[in-house]
């Protein structure tokens, strides 16, 4: 049987995020649904993503056939400015978060504190040495680039404790995968997982290859194709572009350089999020065949290390229990 590691989905609550996140997201489904934002509030408050304990999680996972999972914790509350910050000190997301993984051998965690936030490096290394954190979360569409100043320090940090570095692109000007490559040439020894691969919009943009572009040549990157599910890519008129673009990132990269995620917390019993994922886990776990199909070619092998092997060797500081 094939193994499955996702390396990027998420965990949250509701006391998670600063209040205006909450509520401009609110305000946005309200007009869309014809809800008041305050009911809308409620519902999410309800929500299956907004489960804390990680039980909805682990539920997912067996659901889709998932055998670990890494949740990377992330810290809103910079965005907001000044006046407003999370509701819980983002040290308390490291706690909790942590106490949920090391409840499941089948849960990993990255620490995702913002870096311009006093003590970041401090408390990214607490995370590693105390809490069980197997890596670090960069998150620069909250208003910073990878390649900040104030970024490195956590890098060498994450250099010196053998941890990797998901960075996600994708979405905008912040997020570019040139900062990304930029600190790839800086620092060769920096284990680094390019969240998204610059997806961030509809498959159909082919935002991807510029990540592509950017990783091409970069030893210490790994490509995360993680939430392109959920843009379209598994549509019945798009999956013969996505396994030629798989292809094309195996011939560039190597299967060994492409990470497989998921990005959920997002699907709920019996919504398109979930059909969504339940295709892309079957097309990964079955590439072979789904190649086939379009007459494209893909080893058993290419297969594993899209779906686990990768992923092993990135976080090699992890001991996987498949």
């Amino acid at each position: 049987m094939v193994k499955l590691i996702d390396v990027h989905r998420h965990l949250w609550g509701f006391e998670w995020f600063p209040p205006s996140h909450l509520r401009n997201n609110a305000e946005g489904l309200a007009k869309k649904t014809g809800r008041t934002t305050e009911q809308v509030l409620e519902r999410i408050a309800q929500s299956p993503t907004m489960d804390a304990t990680g039980q909805i999680a682990i539920d997912e996972m067996e659901h889709y056939g998932i055998d670990h999972s890494v949740i990377l914790a992330l810290d809103w509350g910079m965005a907001y400015g000044p006046e407003e910050d999370n509701q819980l000190e983002y040290e308390e997301f490291d706690r909790l978060t942590g106490e949920v993984s090391d409840k499941s051998k089948k849960l990993s965690w990255f620490c995702g504190v913002d870096p311009r936030r006093p003590r970041a490096t401090a408390i990214f290394e607490r995370a590693v040495k105390e809490r069980g954190a197997v890596g670090l979360k960069v998150y620069p569409p909250n208003g910073y680039q990878a390649n900040d100043e104030r970024c490195f320090p956590m890098y060498k940090k994450a250099i010196e404790l053998d941890v990797p570095v998901l960075i996600h692109t994708g979405g905008n000007v912040w997020a570019w995968p040139e900062w990304v490559e930029l600190v790839a040439r800086e620092l060769p020894d920096l284990r680094i997982m390019m969240g998204h691969t610059n997806l961030q919009a509809p498959f159909e943009t082919e935002a991807y290859w510029r990540g592509l572009q950017a990783a091409r040549g970069k030893k210490n990157i790994w490509l995360d194709l993680c939430d392109w599910q959920a843009l379209g890519a598994v549509t019945d008129e798009n999956i013969p572009e996505l396994l030629k673009v798989v292809r094309i990132f195996i011939n560039t990269m190597g299967a060994e350089r492409i990470v497989w995620g998921t990005d959920l917390p997002q699907a709920g019993v019996g919504s398109k999020a979930r059909g969504q994922t339940e295709r892309w886990v079957d097309i990964f776990k079955n590439l072979p065949e789904w190649g086939k199909k379009y007459n494209i070619d893909f080893t058993e092998e290419e297969r594993d290390a899209i779906c686990h092997g990768a992923a092993m060797q990135c976080l090699s500081n992890v001991k996987f229990d498949l």
